[in-house]
C-alpha cells in the first residue's frame, strides 16, 4: 500500500508532468518516426535515416550491380594521411583550428612558434618547402577527401548548382607521382601518426588529429556486394531487425535519463523536508528504511514508465513489417535493452539523488549529477563505449551489433 501511494504521488504531481514533457520532446525530436521511415526507404518509398552512410535502408536487401553499397569504417592509411595532412594545411593557413574540447567548437589561434610547429610538420609529412605549401595546385589533394569536399575540383556540377562526386574511388598516387603537384606522403604511417600526435598537443584536446577523430572523419571505404550482404543478413538475423531499433531508441533515451530522474528526487525529498517529514521518519529506523527503499522503487517505475509506453511507437509498425514480409523479429528486444541498458542508469541517477539529498537536505544532487552528465556526454564516443565508469552507453548506428552487444550479453 505504501509503495502505490508513494507512485501515486509522483505520478500526480505537476514536477512529473515536466519530467513527461521533457522526455516526449527530447523522443519526438531524436526518435519519433525513424522506424516506420526506415521501414518506409526498404520499401522505395521514403529515403531512409541510414541511406546517406550505408547506400539504402538497413532492412533494403542489397542488389547485385548497384551503383553503391554504401560507406563503411575502414583504416586505410593512405586515405587517412591524406585526409589528415589536408586538413591541417587548410587550418595552418587560416590559423583557425577547430577543437571540440567538452563536445563544444571552440576556435583556436596559434602564435608564431606554435604555427612554425605546424609548419615544420606539414613540411616533413609533404616534402614542401613553406611557399609550396602556401601555393598549392587546386587538384593537389583529391576532390573528395572523407568529409572534405574541395568544390571545382573534379566534382560534376547538376542544373541545380550542386556538385556530385565519386565517394571513395579515388586512385592513390603511385610512387612516381610528383608530390609537388599531387599529395603523397612522405613518412610512414607510424610516423605521420606520432606527428599528428604532436600536432594535437600543440592545438589541444579535441582537435582533429587524434587517431580516434582521423578514424573517423577519414576511415571510410566503399562497401562491396558481400560486405553489403553481411551487413544486411547480420541486421536480419543476428539482431533479427528489432534489436538494431531497440539499440538506438535506448541511445536516445539514456542522455534523458542521465540526468531528468534527479530533478524528481530531489524535489520530492526537499518537499517532505518542508513538511516536517524528517523528524517523522527519523523517530523510527524500520520505517526510514522502508520509506527510503520504497521511494526509490517508486520513482524508479514512474521514471520508466514512459521509456517502455515510448517503445512501442517503433516496436508496433516492425511487428507490422514482420507480419507483411515474413521477416522474424525480436518481439522482446526492446524490453531486453531497456533492463540492462536503461535501467542501470536510472537506478544510479536517483539513488545517487537521493543519498545526497537526504544527506545534505539541499539540491547540490541537481549540480553534482549535471556535472556527471556534461563530463560524461563529452567524453562518451557515439558508438560501443561502455567504459566501466561510463553513465550514458551510447552507440548512434542501427548497425554495428558487435560493438556492443558482446557487452551486454
Amino acid at each position: 500500500m505504501l509503495f502505490i501511494k508513494e507512485l501515486k504521488k509522483i505520478c500526480f504531481n505537476f514536477v512529473y508532468v515536466l519530467f513527461i514533457g521533457l522526455l516526449l520532446f527530447s523522443w519526438h525530436e531524436n526518435f519519433y518516426g525513424v522506424t516506420t521511415k526506415e521501414i518506409s526507404g526498404s520499401q522505395g518509398s521514403d529515403v531512409s535515416i541510414s541511406s546517406g552512410l550505408t547506400g539504402g535502408s538497413v532492412l533494403e536487401k542489397p542488389k547485385k550491380e548497384a551503383e553503391s553499397y554504401g560507406m563503411k569504417n575502414k583504416e586505410v592509411p593512405e586515405k587517412i594521411m591524406c585526409g589528415g595532412t589536408d586538413k591541417l594545411i587548410m587550418e595552418y593557413l587560416a590559423n583557425s583550428y577547430a577543437t571540440y574540447p567538452f563536445s563544444y567548437y571552440k576556435e583556436v589561434v596559434l602564435n608564431e612558434n606554435e604555427q612554425k610547429e605546424i609548419l615544420d610538420i606539414i613540411k616533413k609529412i609533404t616534402g614542401l618547402n613553406e611557399q609550396q605549401i602556401n601555393h598549392l595546385p587546386d587538384d593537389y589533394f583529391p576532390s573528395v577527401n572523407g568529409n572534405m569536399i574541395h568544390f571545382g575540383s573534379n566534382g560534376t556540377q547538376s542544373e541545380n548548382g550542386t556538385f556530385t562526386f565519386e565517394m571513395g574511388n579515388e586512385e592513390q598516387p603511385t610512387g612516381n607521382t610528383d608530390y609537388t603537384k599531387h599529395f603523397v606522403t612522405q613518412v610512414s604511417y607510424e610516423e605521420f601518426q606520432e606527428l599528428m600526435k604532436k600536432a594535437e598537443s600543440i592545438i589541444g584536446k579535441g582537435s582533429a588529429y587524434s587517431m580516434e577523430n582521423l578514424l573517423q572523419y577519414y576511415g571510410l571505404s566503399e562497401m562491396t556486394y558481400e560486405e553489403a550482404m553481411n551487413e544486411y543478413e547480420k541486421t536480419i538475423y543476428d539482431d533479427k531487425v528489432s534489436t538494431a531499433f531497440a539499440r538506438l531508441f535506448c541511445d536516445y533515451m539514456t542522455r534523458d535519463l542521465g540526468l531528468y530522474p534527479v530533478f524528481l528526487v530531489v524535489i520530492f525529498w526537499l518537499k517532505d523536508r518542508r513538511n516536517c517529514m524528517n523528524e517523522l521518519i527519523d523517530c523510527k529506523q524500520v520505517g526510514t528504511v522502508k520509506l527510503i527503499s520504497v521511494r526509490f522503487l517508486a520513482m524508479l517505475v514512474a521514471v520508466m514508465i514512459p521509456i517502455f509506453v515510448l517503445s512501442f511507437e517503433s516496436l508496433i509498425p516492425l511487428i507490422e513489417f514482420s507480419t507483411d514480409t515474413g521477416i522474424a523479429i525480436d518481439m522482446f528486444a526492446f524490453l531486453k535493452y531497456i533492463v540492462w541498458w536503461l535501467l542501470p542508469t536510472a537506478m544510479i541517477v536517483t539513488s545517487l539523488g537521493m543519498f545526497l539529498t537526504i544527506l545534505t537536505s539541499t539540491p547540490i544532487a541537481i549540480l553534482v549529477q549535471f556535472a556527471w552528465w556534461f563530463i560524461d556526454t563529452s567524453m562518451t564516443a557515439l558508438s560501443g563505449d561502455t567504459k566501466i565508469f561510463t553513465l550514458m552507453i551510447r552507440h548512434n548506428l542501427l548497425r554495428g551489433s558487435e560493438l556492443i552487444s558482446k557487452i551486454l550479453f
